[in-house]
């Protein structure tokens, strides 16, 4: 047999997205914890969870990976990690999101706008206003002035107003057009377009973030406890501030 060592891991933070906001496990004799009752979608069971509730969270992308789970009963699940670097302790701090969850194909769209060399804000969204339902995370990067104003849009669509209030949207980047068949199996077209953007982060984005990573791109800490506090009542829902 030959030589095999198994590489040490580092140490990680795990937020998810419950209700358009961050989610950090935690317990109920934690000060900060907040209920969330919640019903198993499979067994119908319900249950509680214990959280630590974020509207936002900012720093440097470090990572971005996808990675395969197994349940129980062997169902395989691929969540999409999102690392925003290290906390003042040395342990990175990642988002986990189920690939063909809404909040991580948006993000997908988003990421080959991103500055990877610069702050995000991430802020996720789940409304309705004037139409369908909105579900997805904003994204932010900091302006001169170093506030988080500079909203980043969808790589692969461009809108075209049309007449009243209908709008027109053409796909670029070899993004999935609709055909008809997927007007009777929606499921399957989304299953297409998740895909199709992970296809497209693996060769258009990582490549990127191996760079930066190879060239000593310094990381940041996210959620800064001070810009948390000074900003803990502005809200970032607005859904006037989110580039579809």
């Amino acid at each position: 047999m030959s030589f095999h060592a198994e590489p040490m891991k580092k140490k990680a933070t795990y937020y998810s997205i419950k209700e358009a906001t961050f989610r950090l496990k935690t317990n109920k004799e934690d000060p900060e914890a907040q209920l969330r009752e919640y019903t198993n979608p499979k067994t119908k069971e319900e249950g509680v969870a214990y959280e630590r509730v974020y509207k936002f969270m900012c720093g440097l992308i470090t990572d971005i990976s996808f990675v395969d789970s197994t349940l129980k009963d062997g169902t395989i699940l691929r969540n999409l990690h999102i690392n925003l670097g290290e906390n003042d302790d040395g342990i990175s701090q990642i988002i986990s999101l189920g690939v063909d969850d809404r909040y991580a194909t948006d993000f997908m769209k988003r990421l080959p706008q991103i500055d990877l060399t610069k702050e995000v804000r991430l802020t996720p969204y789940d409304f309705e206003k004037d139409g369908p339902r909105r579900v997805g995370i904003s994204v932010a990067q900091k302006d001169e002035a170093d506030n988080f104003t500079v909203a980043i849009g969808n790589n692969f669509f461009t809108k075209v107003e049309g007449e009243g209030t209908e709008k027109k949207y053409t796909n670029l980047h070899g993004y999935p057009e609709p055909t008809e068949d997927d007007s009777s199996d929606w499921p399957f077209y989304f299953k297409r377009v998740s895909k199709f953007l992970i296809a497209y982060t693996k060769e258009n984005v990582l490549p990127k973030l191996e760079a930066g990573a190879r060239s000593g791109i310094p990381h940041s800490s996210p959620i800064p406890r001070s810009y948390e506090e000074e900003h803990k009542n502005d809200d970032f829902s607005d859904p006037s501030q989110i580039p579809f």
